[in-house]
């Protein structure tokens, strides 16, 4: 499949440079960073969900875009793609066409997430689906690329993010499938702004149990450092960290 794999790539003009497994793709990227990278999940060794989690868990690679390529369809193997850090989440059987256009998405995504100066925001309703997950890892992307908050902070502020999803996955499982909260990403050049707020009536029962001040994730945000103002507005909590450096004596 490595080699399939390739031959369609130089079909369409692109220079795959091919590694056998985990190991020696971390040896490849490290020598020379590549545009982007296409993972098998199934690899001997070092598996492709943790190859993938140490490319997005260093700043030289995060923003080099992760595509995975594998056999296995089932939602969980979708979640744990994305929990890891994917870009994107690609089964076999492909079609050239489909690898080369999703290929040049992630491509397209990642440039203009590194480029870009322009605020963003995002708004998602938090559970462990695909979309959620997608959301969180294009947050990281921004800080990896348009911050200086170190990797080890941007992590714990990407995982906590997972956990509070899969949390609200497990609270809308028994109530009818309905997601409980809201979250809204905004980030410019002055800080990061993470808004939770009730997505349904029951939603403030789950903001009460999780996501308050004192909660154990908010609260292990502050302790990393991702997070230096935690308040309650309106019904929901908002959590910031300022991006101005401050001032001198």
């Amino acid at each position: 499949m490595n080699n399939l794999v390739a031959e369609v790539l130089r079909a369409y003009g692109f220079e795959p440079v091919q590694a056998a497994t985990g190991e020696e793709a971390l040896r490849v990227v490290a020598q020379a960073p590549p545009d982007a990278v296409i993972l098998d999940l199934m690899l001997p060794g070092l598996s492709g969900y943790e190859l993938c989690r140490r490319l997005k868990g260093a700043r030289e690679t995060h923003a080099i875009p992760v595509l995975m390529l594998t056999a296995l369809d089932r939602n969980v193997d979708r979640r744990h793609g994305y929990e890891s850090g994917a870009d994107y989440y690609m089964t076999k059987p492909f079609s050239p066409e489909g690898l080369v256009s999703r290929l040049q998405g992630c491509l397209d995504r990642c440039r203009e997430a590194a480029q870009a100066t322009a605020p963003l925001s995002l708004a998602t309703e938090l559970t462990a689906a695909v979309g959620s997950l997608r959301g969180i890892n294009a947050l990281a992307t921004a800080l990896y690329c348009r911050t200086a908050l170190a990797p080890e902070a941007i992590e714990t502020l990407r995982s906590g993010l997972i956990r509070i999803a899969g949390l609200a996955e497990k609270w809308a499982l028994g109530h009818g499938g309905v997601a409980p909260v809201r979250l809204a990403i905004d980030l410019d050049d002055r800080r990061v702004r993470l808004a939770f707020t009730p997505a349904t009536e029951g939603g403030g029962q789950f903001l009460a149990a999780h996501l308050t001040p004192d909660a154990a994730i908010p609260a292990g945000f502050t302790d990393a450092g991702i997070v230096d103002r935690i308040y309650s507005e309106n019904t929901g909590l908002v959590l910031e960290k300022s991006l101005v450096p401050p001032a001198g004596p």
